[in-house]
């Protein structure tokens, strides 16, 4: 809030500054929390009119660390003092203002004496114009800090013991889950986002790829997770740009406004009618799309109209638009009810709200979405609204915000298609701060993570899961008609090993494959000619069903040499990897000695305190260095073991056909490493053509 400068010239202005502590939340009842910053600012009043001070402003953060410096509100507080508003700040104790040694030090003990500024605290009687309470205050802002400290590890330790039992440890559920009201760690599938999770991975699976995903939710009007979020009353911190919050609307796009309006008058308020009016589109014509998304209070009645305002009785007056006569909404036929999801017609006119009666510190709230799909004129768009009580006019204090809508993408698809959440595992501690004090995030790798299985009911079974992440690992892109092309990172040129890519399309859907090379500026590579996707598909499947004859011939499942494949195809990638791993260990135990002779050297006198910690960080450095070696060394070699062991089983897929005439996805991805295209012979009229099977 700003602080008053009104008369205040003759005595002390005094702001008050509330806080309720982040740390107590986890220990108040939401009425004793409420209470909490009523008490600290009943007994600062009173101190303050005792004192014969002008209090000027009051300001308070609620759910803010003591060592939070983004805390908004303080910082308000703050640019007021530097402004010159402020005498005096009070607080009932430091520990309200700052429980940060360094903030304190930097405002109380210096930039608040620099700006004339008075900073009194009522428990602890600190006043920093007398030097006596300066040490004082420093030895309880360094037992603040402290206390802060020990609470954070604590509550680090009781989450991660937490999250080693399988207990979910979120601020808020995963979308297509929420949290058991009886055990707020324990996930239970949300019936409606749920179904979305499962369209998700039936769409992948079937070839779509994320863009088109994303593309297609969004069509059909399912919120995102962030907006499903908002939409169920969640009150998640968003991470809010300052180019998510418009004031007009002039690019096309899709916007929320959110409408809110609180009685903070002394009466009750009868009859409150608006018109509200988007600027430069009285009449929406077909460049708009409005839809009523959400309505909070279900007093509050939406109408619209398609008639001429005239008809209405709506004149413009000032720039006002106002009603001539009370309208009757219920018996009128001019007025047509919009209710939730509805979507207004091309030609509507007007759109107007009434709520019969709104009791002091009540409430409305409500939120319109709408579509902007061209502006070619280059239009500000303006929200308005022209409120009545009893059909006077009469200021009404409405809240509007215009937002970007928040919709589906291809990176939350990615993250949705990803997460093992969705099989009943829980994948904890992916991301931790540096500390208490800074609060930026670090990605922790895999190794750190915390991984339980089966902690709550799977959205989504194993059989669609694997072959989800089948095609996951193969990092296909789709096609410009949103689907993922068939044979994509399947199909290499024999002459630059470069990647054929799609580069035409004929009239039944397939099209042309066309060596990489091609798009680079000087193109090296002579395998030029493309190759028909229909013959290639043809190919394949002749190929494939003539080893099903084979595997059918002999009337018995293929036995498949084990030493064959361990020694020829993974063998020597593992010697090679145990080799390097086994160096490094010896290299690492012999950092460990060369340490600890390090520190006899320095405990003896033959290294200096400098030389001692210059040498040490050093080899600190090489040491992270090698354990993040062997760490990468770790999962190639159980990588490779688990592909050895799936192709063992390949052999057995052969059971599921005896003749295909389609491919198909599956087919593709889990029999087929890789073709290989060679160069286009213009006196044969052929190429050669190589298919890399899975499991030769």
């Amino acid at each position: 809030m700003n602080v008053n400068t009104k008369n205040s010239k003759k005595r002390l202005r005094v702001v008050l500054y509330l806080r309720l502590s982040k740390e107590d939340l986890y220990k108040l009842s939401p009425s004793e929390k409420s209470q909490s910053i009523k008490n600290q600012e009943i007994i600062l009043r009173t101190y303050a009119l005792e004192n014969g001070w002008n209090i000027v402003g009051v300001f308070d953060d609620e759910d803010y660390s003591g060592s939070d410096r983004e805390r908004p509100n303080f910082n308000k507080m703050i640019n007021e003092c530097k402004e010159g508003n402020v005498d005096i700040v009070l607080v009932k104790t430091q520990a309200r203002f700052a429980r940060d040694i360094e903030l304190v030090n930097e405002y109380v003990h210096n930039k608040f004496r620099q700006w004339n500024v008075r900073f009194v605290t009522y428990i602890e009687k600190i006043d920093n114009t007398k030097d006596e309470t300066k040490k004082t205050s420093q030895i309880i802002a360094m037992k603040d800090e402290w206390l802060l400290e020990d609470t954070s590890k604590n509550i680090r330790e009781t989450l991660k013991s937490k999250r080693a039992k399988g207990q979910f440890t979120g601020s808020f559920a995963p979308y297509g889950y929420i949290k058991d009201r009886e055990n707020k760690n324990h996930l239970l599938i949300d019936p409606i986002a749920s179904l979305n999770i499962i369209r998700i991975f039936e769409e992948y699976n079937m070839g779509y790829g994320m863009d088109k995903i994303a593309n297609r939710l969004s069509r059909d009007n399912i919120l995102s997770p962030l907006e499903y979020k908002i939409f169920n009353g969640s009150k998640i911190k968003i991470p809010i740009k300052r180019k998510d919050y418009v004031n007009y609307i002039s690019k096309a796009g899709t916007y929320v406004i959110d409408i809110n309006y609180t009685n903070n008058q002394k009466k009750i308020l009868k009859n409150i009618t608006t018109i509200e009016v988007i600027s430069n589109a009285l009449l929406f014509n077909n460049t708009f799309n409005i839809r009523l998304l959400k309505k909070k209070n279900s007093k509050i009645k939406i109408y619209y109209s398609i008639k001429d305002l005239n008809k209405l009785d709506i004149i413009i007056d000032n720039g006002k638009y106002l009603f001539k006569n009370k309208p009757n909404f219920n018996n009128d036929d001019c007025w047509k009810e919009f209710k939730l999801n509805d979507t207004l017609p091309k030609d509507v006119t007007c759109i107007a709200t009434y709520i019969m009666d709104l009791d002091r510190m009540h409430n409305i709230f409500y939120s319109f979405e709408i579509t902007l799909k061209e502006n070619r004129n280059h239009l500000k768009y303006y929200y308005y609204i022209f409120a009545y009580a009893d059909y006077y006019n009469t200021h009404l204090n409405y809240h509007i915000k215009v937002r970007n809508k928040y919709n589906w993408s291809a990176t939350t698809i990615r993250k949705i298609l990803f997460d093992e959440v969705y099989i009943g595992n829980l994948v904890q501690f992916k991301t931790t701060t540096v500390s208490y004090k800074n609060h930026t995030l670090i990605y922790n790798n895999s190794d750190n993570q915390i991984r339980v299985e089966n902690t709550h009911e799977a959205i989504i079974n194993l059989r669609l899961w694997n072959a989800v992440q089948i095609k996951l690992s193969h990092n296909k892109r789709c096609c410009k008609g949103g689907k993922v092309h068939l044979l994509s990172n399947k199909v290499y040129c024999q002459c630059c090993q470069k990647i054929f890519y799609k580069c035409g399309k004929n009239i039944d859907g397939m099209g042309y494959l066309c060596c990489k090379d091609k798009l680079t500026s000087w193109s090296n590579c002579d395998n030029k000619k493309w190759i028909n996707e229909r013959f290639l598909h043809e190919y394949i499947l002749q190929k494939f069903n003539i080893l099903l004859d084979k595997y059918y011939s002999i009337n018995k499942q293929i036995k498949y040499d084990n030493s064959f494949v361990e020694n020829n195809l993974f063998q020597e990638k593992i010697k090679v990897l145990l080799k390097e791993k086994k160096e490094i260990s010896f290299e690492l135990d012999n950092k460990k000695g060369y340490f600890k002779n390090l520190y006899l050297d320095f405990k003896n006198g033959i290294l200096n305190k400098k030389q001692y910690f210059y040498l040490k960080e050093e080899d600190e450095v090489e040491m992270k260095r090698l354990e993040q070696r062997l760490k990468i060394i770790e999962r190639n070699l159980k990588s490779i073991y688990k592909e050895k062991n799936e192709r063992k089983n390949r052999y057995l897929l052969f059971n599921k056909y005896k003749e295909i005439n389609t491919l198909n996805s599956f087919i593709v991805d889990n029999f087929i490493d890789k073709i290989i295209i060679g160069k286009y012979d213009l006196i044969t009229n052929s190429r050669n053509i190589k298919i890399i099977w899975n499991f030769l």
